[in-house]
């Protein structure tokens, strides 16, 4: 029924299908890192070859941006919080609010819906 070679065949596919496995979850969350640049902002969060994929960014300024990142820009779900007291909440692209967003101060929304290229859009 099963001979030896079976065995040693089905025990090698199952080391080879755990190596692949254990491999692609150890990097499929990328690194997690502190970033400081020049102008004295922080990055926390995964990184990817040294680039910054998700985490939260914080600029000397006081203002903080907590999302996805993509060659360098704020790109899908991610929020910024002014140090001014506002707060959008909502899709990035390439850097600015472009999808579903909801824009806030500290006690109420001011705007809630669709943005295009940064640009709030009433229909």
């Amino acid at each position: 029924m099963w001979g030896r070679k079976n065995i040693i065949l089905l025990a090698s596919g199952i080391l080879i299908v755990v190596c692949v496995l254990i491999t692609f979850l150890s990097n499929a969350g990328g690194k997690k890192t502190t970033l400081t640049f020049q102008d004295g902002s922080t990055y926390t969060g995964t990184t990817n070859e040294g680039k910054p994929v998700k985490g939260t960014l914080k600029f000397k300024n006081g203002d903080v941006y907590t999302g996805g990142f993509k060659d360098g820009h704020f790109e899908g779900r991610g929020t910024f919080k002014s140090h001014n007291g506002w707060t959008f909440t909502g899709i990035f692209h390439k850097g600015v609010a472009n999808g579903a967003g909801k824009l806030q101060d500290k006690d109420h929304v001011i705007q809630a819906g669709n943005y295009v290229k940064g640009e709030y859009k009433d229909k």
